[in-house]
């Protein structure tokens, strides 16, 4: 560099960028043109600024600038897109999500009744939502409330991760909704708690009625201990059958008349939308105006240090979806497929003697087994059924979802015949 700097035509330029390599700003310049590229992401211009020893950058740039610098590397992606500007598609999303896919989807949510709510922040699927509120919320004198059966990866976020002392409330209890769970469960907080609600649930596949509900409600709202309770909606609006709950939690505990309890929403386009490689979820906080604003920041601190943002091309494609006038009408046709299934399963179920855990949405359901639930799916996968063993609740847990319509029957023949020949 220094031997150019001598024949450069613009050897000053040559030499501050010597001073600004030799001083180690290099990382610092980094930085500063990284903030600069998101904040063109909501700007059509910003200023790149940086100041050191022998050095002095000020250098204003455009987003079309930006786009020109790029547009060659770029282009083996652009060749690909149908509908979606470049903007959307490849620049970096404001923290906290695409601005008006997060406004879209707070339409969806208060679609379904009002009450008060965040603006939803945009995660990188459901699994960094729930991750970042732990963050957020847990350590290690935080007792957290699981349901059981529940999925295991709730283990992994607030046990194994956050080091949170956890604590397991039965869904059920001799074979019925466990009424009672959560006022037992609440009484073991000891200073703060979270609790975790899951409807549908993985892996029950099971929605509580209004009246079954009801006890665990009050419950929550006569708490004296601060508890923040997520409402984990990976499954919702999949509800098979009459009477039972037709909307999240979320909603009656936002509304609650307690400042000891914060309601949070989980969801996503992941299973809502059918989006599953997307990876777009949100969280919505059932609160409002400072309090909204403060958590939020404070969200958007804990997902910059973790991921930074979510993916543009994916927020850009939810959003466009949600926008398509034909999106009810697909999702309909989507559900109807999905509550066929559960209804084919169901009736080979009746037709056996297999001894199932109540479900009645969602995408799975549990059979009990006598014998050891692994031994049991490797001789399944010899029939060519998958299921997921589970050898705590000494069950398998089958898919009917991923199930094609036609291959219920057989699965349900196999499972039985394989229970039936090990007995």
């Amino acid at each position: 560099l220094t031997d150019i700097a001598r024949t450069a035509r613009r050897p000053r330029e040559i030499e501050a960028f010597i001073n600004l390599v030799s001083s180690n700003y290099g990382l610092r310049m980094f930085d500063v043109v990284e903030r600069a590229k998101r904040a063109l992401s909501d700007q059509i211009g910003t200023m790149i600024k940086l100041d050191g020893p022998g050095f002095m950058v000020q250098e204003l740039v455009t987003r079309r600038e930006f786009e020109t610098i790029i547009q060659k590397d770029i282009k083996a992606i652009s060749d690909h897109l149908t509908g979606i500007s470049l903007e959307d598609a490849t620049l970096y999303t404001p923290q906290g999500g695409n601005t008006a896919l997060r406004n879209a989807w707070r339409a969806r949510l208060q679609g379904a009744g009002e009450c008060p709510m965040s603006l939803p922040f945009c995660t990188v699927g459901l699994t960094h939502g729930l991750s970042l509120l732990a963050e957020l919320f847990v350590d290690d004198d935080t007792d957290v409330l699981l349901p059981d059966p529940g999925w295991g990866n709730y283990d992994h976020i607030f046990a194994v991760k956050m080091g949170a002392r956890v604590h397991k409330y039965p869904v059920f209890r001799d074979g019925q909704f466990a009424t009672d769970a959560i006022a037992e469960v609440l009484a073991r907080v000891q200073s703060k708690g979270v609790l975790i609600l899951n409807f549908p649930g993985n892996p029950t596949g099971y929605t509580p009625t209004p009246a079954e509900l009801e006890p665990w409600l009050q419950a929550i709202h006569a708490t004296e201990k601060p508890i923040v309770v997520i409402c984990d909606d990976a499954y919702a609006g999949f509800v098979y059958e009459d009477g039972l709950m037709p909307r999240s939690p979320f909603y009656a505990l936002a509304s609650a008349p307690t400042d000891r309890v914060l309601s949070v929403k989980v969801d996503g386009a992941t299973k809502e939308l059918c989006f599953f490689g997307g990876r777009v979820g949100f969280v919505t906080f059932g609160a409002s105006r400072e309090a909204a604003g403060a958590l939020d920041t404070k969200f958007k601190g804990l997902a910059r240090a973790n991921v930074s943002t979510a993916p543009a091309i994916s927020q850009a494609l939810v959003l466009s979806a949600l926008q398509n006038p034909q999106l009810r009408t697909q999702q309909d046709a989507r559900f109807r497929e999905s509550m066929a299934r559960y209804q084919r399963l169901k009736n080979a179920l009746a037709g056996t003697t297999l001894s199932v855990i109540p479900f009645n949405s969602g995408f799975f359901a549990l059979i009990r087994v006598d014998s050891d639930p692994e031994a049991l799916r490797q001789r399944l996968l010899r029939r060519g059924v998958g299921v997921v063993s589970l050898p705590k609740y000494s069950a398998i847990r089958v898919a009917f979802s991923s199930t094609s319509l036609d291959d219920i029957d057989r699965m349900v023949h196999a499972v039985a015949a394989e229970i039936e020949e090990s007995a």
